[in-house]
């Protein structure tokens, strides 16, 4: 454990937040920890992490505050809100920031928290769950190098790469580019299992061929494996692609980059969540390819 910060916050404990926690208590991290939803406090009490009732008391506390949220109005509303970072305000203490967030929401994040006297990197990730509990996430930074300092322990814990991508709202860009990069994939994969399969020929077998050679990816691996099990229990929910595909068009006006291929592989994510199947993982994309019906969903190993 890093002597460069005492004590972890988390505000968040969903899914990734609550895998990150896990993972802090088992390098022996102190936790402090907050969530809306008494299920996922009792789960990050488990661990041993302190569980607070609001952000202000983890504020109270924590040298480095990790936010795992949906959506730059839910970190406004635990920064400013009642019972928030706030009011709690201290200098020294950083924020870390793992949502996904359009770049001009992170870097007027940062601005508001610096009047506050407040250190902010918005740090999302890649890896997913599985990533948040092994400790092996991606983690691309973006922030003032000094803050980065005080919070590299927490974020070497999480993550087996951390890298600094630049100034406030790099890391968000970073992270856009990772969702092009993953749904474009997902749909090439669906894609090809799917055409495998009305070829006749045996998808599962293809796929097993598939990982021996260049078209080899976690993707691949993961989530075409989930595609033949018919698992569509979420790692990440389809509906979320949604706000990467509003943070990349933007992304694309402001640069004059086309985003052609994501463009087309998130139109797979818009029928499925138009279908009302947004809260399943987005490899239940592979029906909407198929033209068949998300209907076998199991619960994650």
């Amino acid at each position: 454990m890093s002597d460069r910060a005492g004590t972890a916050g988390v505000v968040g404990l969903g899914i990734m937040g609550g895998a990150m926690t896990a993972t802090l208590r088992r390098a022996g991290w102190p936790v402090v920890a907050t969530d809306p939803v008494p299920a996922a406090m009792a789960a990050a009490a488990a661990t041993g992490a302190r569980t607070v009732p609001d952000a202000a008391s983890v504020a109270a506390e924590a040298d480095v505050i990790v936010l795992s949220l949906p959506n730059a109005a839910i970190v406004r509303a635990v920064i400013d809100g009642p019972g928030g970072i706030a009011d709690s305000a201290r200098p020294g203490l950083v924020v870390v920031d793992t949502s996904t967030l359009a770049p001009a929401d992170a870097r007027a994040i940062g601005a508001h928290l610096a009047e506050l006297g407040i250190g902010y990197l918005d740090t999302p990730v890649s890896g997913g769950p599985g990533g948040a509990a092994a400790g092996t996430l991606s983690v691309m930074a973006g922030g003032d190098a000094s803050d980065l300092a005080i919070a590299r322990g927490v974020l070497e814990t999480l993550g087996s790469r951390v890298v600094h991508c630049g100034d406030i709202g790099a890391g968000s860009v970073a992270k856009a580019c990772n969702q092009l990069i993953v749904v474009a994939t997902i749909g090439a994969v669906a894609e090809a299992l799917a055409l495998a399969d009305a070829s006749g020929v045996d998808p599962a077998a293809v796929r097993e061929a598939l990982l021996g050679g260049w078209a080899a990816s976690p993707i691949l691996d993961l989530h075409g494996a989930r595609m033949l099990s018919g698992d569509w229990a979420p790692g990440g929910k389809a509906v979320f692609n949604l706000k990467d595909a509003a943070t990349l068009a933007g992304l694309s006006d402001e640069t004059g980059i086309r985003t052609a291929v994501f463009d087309a592989a998130v139109g797979y994510i818009r029928a499925l969540v138009d279908g009302g199947n947004g809260e399943l993982d987005h490899s239940a994309i592979y029906t909407i390819v198929r033209g068949t019906s998300p209907t076998a969903i199991t619960e994650p190993a």
